[in-house]
């Protein structure tokens, strides 16, 4: 620091001045680009990323609400099938060449169906496609052979989801 000193020492008020005004200038422009330009940068970059997940946010709310409204549609869909479901049994049972011998309807979108002396691959396909292709679900199934090779009495309870 002494060195410093006497260096400057050797010039006039006047060029001590400038040096010492340059050197600040020297260090201030250092430090602009070494420290606050970067930092600025930085924060731009903060900002695009905010704004473009706040869009993704955006568009997130969007798709939610039209999932919930699609869940609601369906939900008011099921309750309105409630009464379709007798229908919908009775056609997929025809379908798949079986009678039933019983049906009741329960509460919630529940049903009860009887078949006596079914083929029992029939009613294994029937079932199938009343779960998978028609979203029925099966809550209960009790099944029995029937005094015929291949038949089987079942009692099955389905509700609409």
């Amino acid at each position: 620091m002494n060195k410093l000193f006497e260096a400057l020492a050797r010039y006039n008020r006047r060029e001590q001045t400038i040096l010492l005004v340059g050197a600040l200038a020297i260090v201030l422009y250092v430090l602009w680009m070494a420290v606050l330009s970067p930092l600025q940068e930085k924060r731009e970059q903060q900002l695009a990323s905010n704004a473009s997940t706040s869009a993704a946010l955006a568009r997130v709310k969007v798709l939610a609400g039209k999932i919930q409204q699609g869940k609601r549609d369906s939900a008011a869909q099921s309750s309105n099938n409630a009464g379709n479901i007798s229908q919908l049994i009775d056609t997929t049972l025809q379908a798949n060449g079986l009678r039933m011998s019983g049906f009741q309807p329960g509460t919630r979108g529940e049903v009860r169906v009887r078949l006596d002396d079914v083929s029992y691959s029939a009613f294994m396909q029937w079932l199938y496609d009343i779960e998978y292709q028609h979203n029925i679900s099966i809550q209960d199934l009790s099944m029995a052979a029937s005094s015929q090779p291949g038949k089987v009495t079942a009692n099955v309870r389905l509700r609409s989801e």
